[in-house]
């Protein structure tokens, strides 16, 4: 099935686009109305989004049958227990596992030619020039001066009425979701600063764009040459954990050739088993399902000559106690680990950092933030940030597997954040 976007200033004008190319047969996934964000958000008109897919392979019943047995195992399962892949009807899942296959049939044809990927996100190179605030909408945000221009931070707050420049800025970081005591913090010092400065809106965007960034770059992800590790990812129920886990096994086991496992204790939900089976089985890698400790242990085990060894925990209320208490003799007993705290993005703030204190009395962790892709305010990922210090690794927006991931870049989040385009959004 193939993934198609269009875009019109009407959403009848996008349907006849779609209409035209792809055919009455095909079928609309999702209508978004888009309203620009961010400083030159007056100058930009609102358009409507439309995806649609359209099936162009011609499988017979039979083959479907014989190369997705579990997909329909799981689908069916879903619907008498009135469950769904991390909130995705059982037909989206189909979607998502059949375009994930294709992948691996392509990779496989190229595996010949592949040279091994570095990470995502390098490490980013810096200019000495600065740069107008036109080019830091515009482009991607890899090459500003990181040095923020010093001024007075003296002040407790930062009242910017009298000056509108600074209000339109502020109100641009309050629009997306930014806590407001942050928000101020960012613009500390600018009303003195333009008042004895000459200067302009490029001027201030880059101070602030400079102090965001300043403030997201301490992130780590999994080291590619310290393998034989396990990696336990933890969070709530429904924010996308067992899809980014197969997410990083392919980048693992597919870009970088290495010999990965897979491990799951998540038996609350039939569902999340049936799905991750059906990755391992199309990557062509080992999963074991567990549950209890002792057979984690054992699988842990059994798994030690694997080089990585990703392992999906349960998915619960972080409200209950007696999971916790489970979760965290579960992670006490294994001594060589990291850990992995996955949150979704759109949760609301205060629920963010109840929920990473609760963690945090267990363990250890990084933070993956998933489903940048159903939100259009990225504020939260800073605000966790600022109010707790822990450290950021990879962010997720999409369910296509493997593509939809990458690690953080602290430049994408303040461009982002400054209304610049949202991430993922050119895929």
């Amino acid at each position: 099935m193939n993934i198609h976007k269009y875009k019109g200033q009407t959403e009848k004008e996008a349907m006849t686009a779609i209409k035209a190319e792809l055919g009455p047969e095909a079928l609309i996934v999702s209508v978004k109305h888009v309203r620009p964000k961010g400083i030159f958000k007056l100058f930009r008109k609102s358009f409507v989004e439309v995806t649609a897919a359209i099936d162009d392979r011609k499988i017979s019943e039979e083959n479907v049958e014989k190369s997705l047995p579990k997909i329909r195992l799981s689908a069916s399962t879903i619907e008498k227990n009135n469950q769904t892949f991390n909130g995705h009807v059982d037909n989206d899942s189909d979607a998502q596992l059949d375009e994930f296959k294709r992948f691996i049939e392509k990779f496989s044809q190229k595996q010949e030619q592949q040279v091994e990927q570095e990470p995502t996100i390098q490490e980013n190179k810096v200019q000495e020039k600065e740069e107008p605030i036109s080019s830091l909408i515009s482009k991607p945000l890899d090459t500003v001066k990181l040095d923020a221009i010093q001024v007075d931070t003296q002040e407790d707050t930062c009242d910017t009425t009298d000056i509108p420049m600074l209000q339109v800025i502020y109100e641009q970081l309050i629009d997306n979701e930014i806590d407001e005591k942050f928000a101020n913090e960012l613009m500390m010092g600018l009303v003195e600063y333009v008042q004895k400065n000459e200067t302009n809106i490029d001027d201030i965007v880059s101070i602030i764009y400079k102090r965001i960034v300043k403030n997201m770059s301490d992130y780590d992800t999994i080291d590619i040459n310290k393998m034989n590790k396990n990696i336990f990812f933890i969070g709530p129920t429904g924010v996308g954990k067992t899809t980014t886990i197969a997410k990083i096994a392919s980048l693992f086991s597919l870009n970088h050739g290495k010999d990965v496992a897979l491990i799951t204790s998540d038996t609350y939900r039939i569902a999340a088993v049936e799905q991750l089976r059906t990755y391992a089985n199309i990557l062509g890698i080992p999963i074991k399902v567990v549950y209890s400790k002792e057979e984690m242990m054992e699988a842990i085990e059994y798994f030690s000559d694997k080089e990585l060894v990703l392992i999906d925990t349960a998915g619960r209320s972080y409200k209950n106690q007696e999971h916790q208490f489970e979760l965290k003799e579960l992670l006490d007993a294994v001594v060589d680990k990291e850990v992995f705290l996955t949150l979704s993005v759109a949760t609301k703030y205060r629920d963010m950092l109840k929920m990473v204190k609760i963690y945090k009395a267990m363990t250890d962790f990084r933070v993956i933030f998933t489903k940048l892709d159903e939100t259009i305010s990225y504020g939260n990922i800073f605000n966790i940030r600022k109010a707790t210090g822990i450290q950021l690794s990879y962010i997720t927006f999409g369910q296509n597997v493997p593509d939809d991931i990458s690690e953080i870049n602290p430049h994408d989040i303040a461009k982002s954040l400054l209304g610049g385009e949202a991430i993922g959004s050119g895929n």
